[in-house]
């Protein structure tokens, strides 16, 4: 069974990791979002609702727009929060997170570069041209080469570039502070086999110690989606054991995309065709699309909504890992769809995170 999978640089990274390390979760389709920064429900909860007196069940969309968390409200009212206001609440692991354009998806898909109503569509495998390919052929998306819009693909290079360098200088100040960074440090290895030995053996305890209690955990799942024993739990995002570990099993260690992060290696699995920008990663192909259909009513253009559509619609995936609203106005939660019907339902940015990797187990 063939599976997409929606995330966040840092979720499209725990999937490619535990590809490499683990063996899991092979037959999928990967699409990224580009990602600055994210905030835990409770953060967004408290600045919208407590820092500027909106409630969030009166917002029908939120936005990032010129410098701005927009509040795009059900009577038609707009709430403009500066992005230098909403700094306090971002997520600390998001502060020492390198990807903007998720480097290591299949496909990976952003409104940035692009005019409205549309997205920047960066193709990076043959698993994502023929997503895009296939999807463009069939009528359920509309593109054309980045080079045709204003300002393109430059401001996708200059936002890469700000993250990776805003977010280094975080990274050594915690390491001249004595906390540890180890996934920006390991980055530049070309195999796993140092990391492996080094592993070896370290289990809950080590990771809990070096990612957890630093700050550095993306809450992406991994580490619960691989364990044998089904003792990793999430409590308010952070991983918590329930029960006794299987002896000498380090999987949730060897997963996890802040124990190391050996991008280079990754790479090299994956089997990257085509050109290497330093800003943005590999790439074949970078388009401005949106979704051909008036019925699909994404975030920027639909263009996420519609690759999903064409694929569940041709049956070239049977399911589909993405986020949807909870039950709590804008909690994000987890879906595992199956048609276009419940996808629909789906569609739209949520500001916050999701456990998403343990879906895969589940």
């Amino acid at each position: 069974m063939t599976t997409a999978f929606v995330g966040v640089p840092c979720q499209i990274q725990a999937l490619r990791k535990t590809n490499e390390l683990v063996g899991e979760f092979k037959d999928i389709v990967s699409i990224g979002l580009f990602c600055r920064e994210n905030w835990s429900y409770s953060c967004i909860r408290a600045l919208v609702e407590d820092d500027y007196g909106v409630k969030l069940d009166s917002i029908d969309k939120f936005d990032i727009k010129k410098g701005k968390l927009k509040l795009l409200q059900k009577d038609g009212g707009v709430t403009n929060i500066p992005l230098a206001e909403t700094h306090p609440y971002v997520r600390v692991n998001c502060q020492i997170c390198l990807d903007f354009s998720a480097e290591l998806a299949d496909v990976s898909v952003g409104a940035v570069g692009t005019p409205k109503g549309w997205s920047t569509v960066i193709v990076r495998t043959k698993k994502g041209a023929d997503l895009v390919e296939g999807a463009v052929a069939k009528g359920y998306l509309e593109a054309k080469d980045i080079s045709e819009v204003k300002p393109g693909k430059m401001l996708v290079d200059k936002l890469s570039k700000e993250k990776r360098g805003e977010n280094l200088a975080e990274a050594k100040r915690r390491e001249d502070r004595g906390t540890k960074v180890p996934h920006i440090y390991s980055k530049d290895d070309e195999s796993f086999d140092e990391f492996l030995k080094y592993a070896a053996g370290k289990q809950f305890a080590e990771l809990e110690y070096i990612v957890v209690d630093t700050g550095a955990c993306v809450s992406c799942g991994a580490c619960a989606a691989v364990c044998p024993v089904d003792i990793i739990r999430f409590e308010d995002y952070r991983p918590v054991i329930v029960g006794e570990e299987k002896e000498g099993c380090n999987l949730c260690y060897l997963a996890c995309p802040r124990t190391s992060m050996q991008i280079p290696a990754v790479e090299k699995a994956i089997g990257f065709t085509g050109k290497r920008d330093e800003d943005i990663g590999h790439y074949t192909a970078i388009l401005a699309a949106k979704a051909s259909s008036d019925k699909i009513m994404g975030q920027d253009g639909g263009v996420v909504t519609a690759l999903l559509s064409y694929a569940l619609d041709n049956q070239s995936v049977n399911r589909v890992v993405t986020v949807k609203r909870g039950e709590r106005a804008w909690e994000p939660e987890t879906a595992v769809v199956k048609d276009t019907a419940e996808l629909l339902e789906t569609a739209g940015t949520i500001y916050s995170m999701a456990i998403t990797m343990q879906a895969l187990k589940e």
